[in-house]
Formats: structure tokens, sequence, C-alpha cells
């Protein structure tokens, strides 16, 4: 706060305090924390968040509050109890599908027509949902924290006004799982309609007896979907049909749609995170394209860089709880890419619109991990914008902060 009340000392020096949002001008502490509830990077991302605690993939008690210091992890609470018992039924999946990628990933799978996919594909999805599940309840336990810390930082920041983030983030999330709910229901109805044929069906226990799929319910119901869905898409959980009921089906459904969840999930909380954070440094880099070319006092470029330092401090402490989230998802999201491209090339012989379905797969799985990217990496590319401001300050304004801010940022 000494920064703050050093700009005010030096009101009637040569550059006076600017904002980049007239509705801030004048807030002290604790009414721009008022307004940040408002505005702050939590009340946007928590609509998002709260989606997410309902699927039980980020416990976080009093998400959907306003006020950041309201927020609570309890292992106890229900959502927490949820999460874990979604973390076992993945677990269960797991072993399941991962002893039969063992006994299969054999050189004769392999070489034939869509064996790597047949025996990789049930383990690696549930393995991701079980990784991924298990970092998102580690990191609800430190997000309180973490949203306390920067709501300090956006409260440093309030000379320069709050980002904009409502219309980004709303159309970002929106977007994206309108688009992934869109190509999981494709996919659950090519490989579940009635009487339908496909490239899983021929994955699954019904190749093993030719009178399987007749005994499988082909009826337009809900029961005969649940049917259909888990012996088709999930073959490695049942010896044959005789072991399905209708109770595994309806878990099995609603594991495989939460897992599809996270997936998607956790791609979009990277992007969320990431442009928040590039964003704070936009603010920053526009008050100082504002005051470029004027004389600066020492102690304006000391709160310039002790924002920035503040900025990157909590960078830093963000990228410490969510780096192997990141790693995850662009490595799930590489394989994904490499199964849907293999698919693709098999179904050049299959129907019209089973090959449009993979390449609409295939191209929405390119756009979601290039936006990961480019999202993730646009954090260290605003940070870097400020040099060319730094340099275009007058020579007799040019003071040790300025040298020391330059460093910081090198």
């Amino acid at each position: 706060m000494s920064a703050v009340h050093d700009v005010r000392k030096t009101r009637h020096n040569s550059v006076s305090p600017r904002y980049s949002d007239s509705t801030t001008r004048g807030y002290n502490a604790k009414e721009f924390n008022d307004y940040l509830n408002k505005t702050g990077v939590h009340y946007y991302v928590r609509y998002v968040l709260t989606f997410a605690s309902v699927f039980g993939v980020f416990p976080v008690c009093g998400i959907y509050k306003r006020d950041v210091y309201k927020l609570t992890f309890s292992l106890y609470s229900p959502v927490a109890i949820y999460s874990i018992l979604l973390l076992c039924g993945f677990a269960s999946i797991e072993i399941f599908s991962l002893d039969y990628t063992i006994r299969n990933l054999n050189q004769d799978n392999l070489t034939a027509k869509g064996g790597i996919k047949k025996a990789t594909s049930g383990s690696i999805f549930y393995g991701n949902a079980c990784c991924a599940l298990w970092m998102f309840i580690r990191l609800a336990k430190k997000w309180p924290k973490l949203m306390q810390d920067w709501r300090s930082v956006e409260v440093s920041m309030r000379r320069f006004g709050a980002p904009r983030l409502g219309w980004k983030s709303t159309t970002l999330a929106i977007v994206l799982l309108v688009l992934a709910f869109t190509e999981h229901g494709l996919h659950n109805w090519l490989n579940t309609r009635p009487g339908g044929k496909d490239d899983i069906a021929a994955m699954s226990l019904i190749d093993d007896s030719n009178t399987s799929v007749i005994l499988i319910d082909q009826s337009a119901t809900f029961k005969g979907y649940l049917e259909r869905f888990s012996l088709k898409t999930h073959w490695y959980l049942y010896d044959d049909y005789k072991s399905y009921n209708p109770v595994k089906g309806f878990l099995v459904m609603w594991l495989s749609l939460t897992a599809t969840f996270l997936w998607n999930f956790t791609d979009l909380f990277i992007m969320l995170v990431s442009s928040a954070l590039a964003a704070q440094f936009r603010k920053l880099t526009k008050a100082m394209h504002d005051v470029r070319g004027q004389m600066l006092t020492m102690s304006q470029w000391r709160e310039y860089r002790e924002t920035y330092t503040s900025l990157t401090h909590l960078v830093k402490k963000i990228d410490d709880h969510i780096n192997v989230i990141v790693a995850l998802s662009v490595g799930s999201n590489i394989y994904f890419i490499c199964a849907q491209l293999i698919t693709e090339i098999d179904s050049i012989k299959h129907s019209y619109f089973r090959t449009l379905f993979y390449m609409y797969s295939f191209l929405f799985l390119v756009f979601r991990t290039t936006a990961v990217v480019m999202q993730a990496s646009a954090i260290n590319d605003e940070s870097k914008k400020i040099v060319p401001e730094i340099f275009m300050c007058p020579t007799h304004s040019y003071s040790i902060e300025a040298r020391f801010l330059t460093e910081k940022i090198n």
C-alpha cells in the first residue's frame, strides 16, 4: 500500500494519477474490494466454477458467492464427498480398462484396423479423468487462498481499474461447452442409435457372438439407450451381454458424461485463468502507455515496479498449482488428436455422416488444444509488452526504479 500513498503525495507533480475506468476513481481499498465483488476475476469465473462444482469436479464451498473471502474448502462437505465418490468410480472403470489394455496391447491388435484406439482409448480417457479430478480436488483446497491473493493484487491495482472479462469469459465458456457437448452428443448418437453399426461396436463384445446384437435392446427408449451405450462403448466392463443391468448402465453413462465434462473443463479452466492473468498485465501496460513520454517521479516508477512484481508473484503462485493440469491437458489432447486422426483415416470407407463427424471431432480437438496453448502463452507475451513503454520514457525521467523494473522483466 506504500506505493499508493506515494502516488497520492505526487498528485501535483508532472503526471497525475490516471484511471482506466472512471468508476473506480477515488475508491479506497474497502470500497474497491466491494466494487471487485461485482467486476473482479472471481465474479466472472464463478459461474463456470459453480457449474463445475455441480458435476463434482471443483469442490469449493461457496464458489457461487461474490466475496472471495467466503470461499472455503472442506473434505467433509457434500460436494467434496461427491467428488471423492466420482474419483472412486473413475478409478474402478480405469482398473477394468487398464486390464483390457494390457491384455490386448499386442502386435496383432496394433496392426489391425482401429486396434490402437480399441486397446488404449478407455484406459487413457478414464486415466485422464482420475488424474484431472485428483488435481482439481487438490487445487480446490488451495483455491480460496489463491483467490484472496488475487483479490489483493486487484485492490493494489485499483488505480488502473479492473479488467472487463465478462463478455470474453462468458463467450469462451459457452462456445467451448456447446461445441464439446455437440461432439459428445453426435458421438453417442452414431454409436448407440437403434440397429446402428459403427466402429466402436466392431471393437466390442458384439463381435464375439453373432447373436449378441440381436439380444441387445434396440428400442428407442431410455432403457434401451443405456444398454446400447454400456455394451457398445464400455464393452471391457462386461464379460458378455448377460452381465449388464440398468443400474450399472446408468452409473456408467453418468461417469462417462462427467469424465467428458471434466476433460473439456480442464481446457476451459486453463483458458479462463490464463486470459484473466494476461488481462491484468494488459491493464498495467495500458497505464504505462497512457503516460508515455511524460516525466515520471521515482515513486511512480516504484509503483509500476511493485505492481509488476506482485503480478509476477501471483503468476508463479498459480503456475505452481496448475502446471501439472496444463501438462495433463496438452498430453491427453495430443493423444486424442492422434487417435481421431487415425480413426478418420479408417473411416474413409464409412458413411458420409460418420466421416463428417470424425472430421468435426478432429478439428475441434485441434482448435481446443491450440486455444489452450495460445491463451497460456499470452501471459508471457503481455508481460513483455511493458518493456517498449519503459524505453519510451524521457531520458531525464529514467531512474534506478525504471532500471529495476526493466531488469525484473528481463
